[in-house]
């Protein structure tokens, strides 16, 4: 009997549907934003060799990373986005045993994305570049 000949039992169906109803406790999803993005709409007040740091500083808040190199100054604003989801099938335990042991499947996702400012000595803005990060992507399998 091939595998397209089989039937699915309504049986093994209501199994399945059963641990699935019985896993979802033990589901998890979360997201994390760490500061506000920035876009170029926000940054269109800036004038080349006119706006001060000060300024931009009023305007975005304070810079995560001041760089001094030789006789200019970088400025980075960064921001995040943390994406995760995860199924604790140790949960499933609960039924059978007073301990659940974990036994977590889980995947992570962090997105980092930046803006720098090159200021001269007198902390006027030269230049600004947008830039993204890689994007990291966890999956673990705990405890194993």
């Amino acid at each position: 009997m091939g595998i397209m000949n089989m039937r699915f039992s309504p049986f093994l169906g209501t199994v399945l549907l059963g641990i699935l109803i019985l896993s979802m406790p033990g589901c998890a999803v979360r997201r994390v934003a760490f500061n506000e993005p920035i876009t170029a709409e926000q940054l269109r007040f800036i004038r080349l060799g006119e706006t001060t740091l000060q300024q931009v500083v009023e305007r975005l808040g304070p810079p995560e990373d001041i760089t001094m190199e030789a006789d200019q100054l970088i400025a980075e604003f960064r921001w995040s986005t943390t994406r995760s989801a995860s199924l604790n099938l140790g949960y499933l335990f609960r039924l059978i045993s007073p301990v659940s042991p974990t036994l977590t499947l889980s995947g992570t996702g962090i997105n980092i994305n930046h803006v720098q400012f090159l200021c001269d000595k007198r902390l006027t803005v030269h230049a600004y570049a947008f830039g993204k990060a890689d994007e990291h992507a966890i999956i673990e399998f705990w405890p194993f």
